[in-house]
């Protein structure tokens, strides 16, 4: 049987993705979070044949493979080329806090890479979702970049406030199947980050509006990073293909032209 893993329901930095120049300030209340670039180890991280809890809190700005911002696409991140040491992401907080969720989703649980900031001091981050494994030593483009961009869209709380949500995809790292404690189904989210100008949709899901998340969609926002595929109030169905039998119901495989794509469940 495929055990996924589930994030636990510890608190996580707020991310802000983009050019280290540009990124923005962390919202009221990252203080109390750990520092940057620690590898989390709560020991009641749980297991389950599918589905993936996360906690929201992303903010997502300009594209993620911006000229300057240390990283490339076409190697992977554990080499230098592909994330540089001492510049870019990595020699601002902002950018390391990026760097660090941006890791999660990219690699699966016990996997870890370690860079410096631009004063030697090192920084070892965990994945944990693991939708992109190649990129630790390989190349991320096409399907991969997409994977990392839609697990990191999905999180997004223009708040900076953290509430535990359920995820489910076509993706293998997070599979399909619910919870019984995350009733609502958000929506679904798709797009290309590492573009400058980012790419980053969402389309409502059958229960988008109902007892939203503040900051998330559905409730009021404040300047959010993505727009509704859909058009204003939008679902993704029936345009969106729902996942396969015995599936079809949970979420969405495929929207408007993307493929990749993560549906979201809240309490």
């Amino acid at each position: 049987m495929r055990l996924n893993s589930i994030l636990s329901s510890r608190r996580f930095p707020i991310l802000s993705v983009g050019l280290a120049a540009v990124l923005s300030a962390l919202a009221a209340g990252c203080a109390e979070m750990p520092e940057d670039g620690q590898t989390a180890t709560d020991p009641e991280q749980l297991l389950s044949d599918n589905g993936m809890k996360t906690i929201n809190g992303m903010k997502v700005h300009n594209g993620l493979a911006s000229l300057g911002n240390g990283l490339n696409l076409a190697s992977g991140l554990r080499t230098a080329s592909g994330l540089s040491s001492g510049t870019g992401l990595m020699s601002s907080a902002d950018g390391r806090i990026t760097v660090s969720y941006l890791v999660r989703c990219a690699l699966p649980a016990g996997r870890t890479i370690t860079k410096s900031d631009q004063y030697g001091k090192s920084y070892t981050y965990a994945g944990q979702i693991g939708v992109a494994p190649e990129w630790e030593t390989s190349t991320c483009t096409g399907t991969c970049e997409r994977w990392v961009s839609a697990c990191m869209l999905a999180p997004v709380n223009t708040t900076g406030d953290h509430y535990p949500l359920w995820l489910v995809a076509q993706n293998p790292s997070i599979g399909w199947g619910l919870d019984s404690a995350f009733p609502f189904q958000e929506g679904s989210f798709f797009g290309d980050i590492f573009t400058s100008p980012p790419y980053a949709y969402y389309c409502g899901g059958r229960d988008f509006g109902i007892s939203p998340i503040p900051g998330r969609i559905g409730a009021a926002q404040t300047a959010p990073p993505y727009t509704n595929a859909a058009g204003t109030n939008g679902k993704c169905l029936p345009t969106c293909t729902p996942a396969d039998y015995p599936h079809q119901t949970e979420g969405v495989k495929a929207c408007f032209g993307w493929n990749e794509v993560v549906t979201v469940f809240h309490q």
